[in-house]
């Protein structure tokens, strides 16, 4: 008999899917009439998962501008019940999807198709409102199952169509034929009361958007270009149209007076930010065709240089990299984005001198960002300054570094190298929680109570535990 862990991977999860779909037809309605700490739960469930299949974009610039523009809107929102947690999803699918519990995805696709902030923050605000609306909670208790069952079939097909494993194409064609599936049949379900959870959220996610300082025209610019962009996709994958339906016709109805508005300026910011996302995930040969034929039209187009440099590097060109690095800084002298890049590459080559001195003058121009604070560290422990480092990691450790969980692996490891083995173990533990790998993070923590420097951290370790426990047992 096979061993379990030879078997592929899109099995384990259609096993997987299988035993929620079981659970969905067959247990009683009632099952799935969810309160509000359920919700939490179930969207932590998901969310946990979502990370063990390693499906989550951490660039550090992109998240951290695009954490601003969420923070900008819960401002706006309001206190909620529970914190909210925004998550960008690396996949090739136009979408965007809340989970019960305070849980919003961006596809990094969407980033690559929308024009501006103002339509990012669109998109983020009516899944905002999703949630404050409690739509899920409010469906009936058969269309919650449907909802669920939708979840589970979504959790499925995006780690088979962001796969990267053996399955290759066939994997990634199954993932997409499971998320039309899944979507399709429950979101005929639940039509009629979804299209009007979707008028209310258009309302709320446009007064958000007021509140928080956005112009209201670029929710119509948005969802008119998720409307255009989601039609060629539907005959072989889900596009926002499956999961946010009848938007042709509010964009007739409730945008109707929008269309006349004048179109956004270009927002250079944004662009910078696009380019990035389609250098580090976009397949490279459809990226570089892209940005040399910007290069053609304008020589000194330093964001379509740098991002050339940053697939040359994905592809371990560092040479090539490098020469694009430096085309793009002599444009751009002081671009601290510029700088860090430069740094990672320089500790790809191992040059951790250089490294150190371009992640200093990043630093110096205003990037204090997670890219910055650990390449230095890097540095600093590669050149051997042991305190220098030191320094830098506590500064990590007292970082929320949720979303670059890199970060809290080389704090761990470098603090457990030292002779803190339980400042190191605890750290490590909450790096395997942010990437969904409940058992390891559980060992970890056990190691650090273990240790007789292990007291400082009892009572976090013991609560992470039990709440990593709990998520375990699911």
């Amino acid at each position: 008999m096979k061993s379990l862990k030879k078997i592929p991977r899109y099995f384990k999860l259609l096993g997987l899917l299988c035993l929620i779909i079981s659970l969905v037809v067959f247990q009683p309605p009632n099952l799935f009439a969810l309160n509000q700490n359920e919700e939490i739960e179930l969207g932590q469930k998901v969310h946990s998962q979502l990370a063990a299949q390693s499906v989550f974009f951490d660039d550090p610039i992109v998240n951290e501008y695009f954490q601003k523009i969420c923070q900008r809107l819960m401002k706006a929102v309001g206190k909620q019940p529970y914190p909210y947690t925004f998550t960008i999803v690396n996949s090739n699918f136009l979408n965007a999807f809340a989970v019960p519990g305070g849980f919003i995805y961006l596809h990094t696709e969407t980033i690559n198709s929308l024009e501006n902030e103002g339509q990012l923050a669109a998109i983020l605000a009516h899944e905002i409102a999703h949630i404050t609306s409690r739509h899920f909670a409010r469906r009936s208790d058969s269309s919650r199952s449907n909802t669920l069952l939708s979840l589970a079939g979504l959790l499925v097909g995006i780690a088979l169509s962001t796969s990267g494993g053996s399955g290759g194409q066939n994997t990634a064609a199954l993932g997409q034929a499971i998320l039309m599936g899944t979507t399709g049949a429950s979101i005929q379900a639940m039509l009629a009361n979804s299209r009007a959870d979707e008028t209310e959220a258009d309302t709320k996610g446009r007064n958000y958007m007021i509140k928080a300082g956005y112009n209201p025209r670029d929710m119509y610019g948005a969802f008119k270009i998720m409307n255009e962009q989601s039609y060629p996709f539907t005959a072989n994958i889900p596009g926002y149209l499956s999961t946010h339906p009848g938007l042709a016709a509010r964009l007739a109805s409730s945008f109707a007076d929008q269309q006349a508005a004048p179109a956004a300026p270009f927002d250079a910011s944004y662009q910078h930010i696009k380019d990035r996302v389609l250098a580090l995930t976009a397949q490279p040969n459809r990226a570089m065709t892209l940005f040399a034929k910007r290069l053609a039209e304008n020589p000194n187009d330093d964001s379509a240089l740098h991002a050339l440099g940053l697939i040359a590097m994905r592809e371990m060109s560092y040479s090539q990299a490098e020469d694009f690095f430096k085309k793009a800084l002599s444009l751009s002298a002081t671009s601290a984005e510029y700088l860090s890049d430069f740094g990672e590459l320089d500790l790809k080559r191992r040059r951790p001198e250089e490294a150190a001195a371009h992640f200093q003058a990043a630093r110096k121009n205003g990037l204090t960002n997670m890219q910055t604070a650990v390449g230095l560290a890097r540095s600093y422990e590669l050149i051997g300054r042991i305190k220098d480092a030191s320094d830098l990691y506590e500064q990590i450790a007292k970082s929320p570094s949720a979303a670059y969980p890199v970060a809290l692996e080389l704090a761990g490891r470098f603090f457990g190298q030292h002779g803190q083995l339980a400042k190191g173990h605890f750290l490590l533990a909450t790096f395997f929680e942010a990437t969904g790998k409940p058992k390891d993070a559980i060992f970890h923590c056990q190691a650090a109570v273990k240790d007789p420097q292990g007291y400082n951290y009892r009572k976090k370790c013991e609560q992470k535990e039990r709440d990593l426990t709990a998520l375990n047992e699911d």
